[in-house]
């Protein structure tokens, strides 16, 4: 027995010549469901980033006229800036490089995703959160001069200020890597040629 080719459902197929079974993987790339689920975390994470960095900047403003808000004293504060660099300020003045990084890496999340079990939804959510934060501050490098729109501060011994795509690629990429780590074997398998 084989894939079938019309519904993409799995079956045994003989692996070797002593009778022993092999299970063929069900890629993500042929479920509406992870489809759905990949997506709908994709879409969410950049409508709440891109939404949040608006409001953020049309509120506090930018500059020297800039105001800052408190959410919780002492601990969480709003205060707007924009980062020539990568995350945590890292080589400012290279948004071109950035640009291609991030367009690289989101072909490879898609990749990732359509070779992926049909069945690892935390792994599509993980790959989802990748997919929103790295497209969310690629949208700032390409419409806001090489800059991304940062804000939010968290005021105990932590200098850096980021925002809602640096907090979901900060949250995706360590959740992939579990996702990875704690996969059956059964489930790693590529494709055979």
């Amino acid at each position: 027995m084989s894939i079938s080719e019309n519904t993409g459902t799995s079956a045994s197929v003989p692996s070797d010549n002593l009778g022993k079974r092999s299970v063929v993987p069900q890629y993500a790339a042929t479920s509406l469901y992870a489809w759905i689920c990949f997506l709908f975390v994709a879409v969410v994470g950049l409508t709440a980033d891109l939404s949040s960095k608006q409001s953020a900047f049309a509120h506090l403003g930018y500059g020297d006229g800039a105001s800052s808000y408190v959410i919780i004293p002492g601990i969480l504060e709003l205060r707007t800036t924009l980062n020539g660099g990568a995350v945590f300020g890292i080589g400012k003045g290279m948004s071109l490089l950035f640009i291609l990084v991030s367009l690289l890496a989101m072909a490879f999340v898609v990749y990732v995703f359509m070779s992926s079990d049909r069945r690892h939804w935390l792994m599509h959510v993980a790959l989802g959160l990748i997919l929103a934060g790295a497209a969310g501050n690629l949208y700032d490098r390409v419409f806001n001069q090489g800059m991304v729109r940062d804000f939010i501060y968290i005021m105990h011994d932590w200098p850096w200020i980021f925002n809602v795509a640096d907090a979901m690629l900060c949250i995706g990429v360590p959740l992939l890597i579990l996702c990875w780590i704690i996969q059956t074997p059964r489930h790693r398998n590529l494709p055979s040629k």
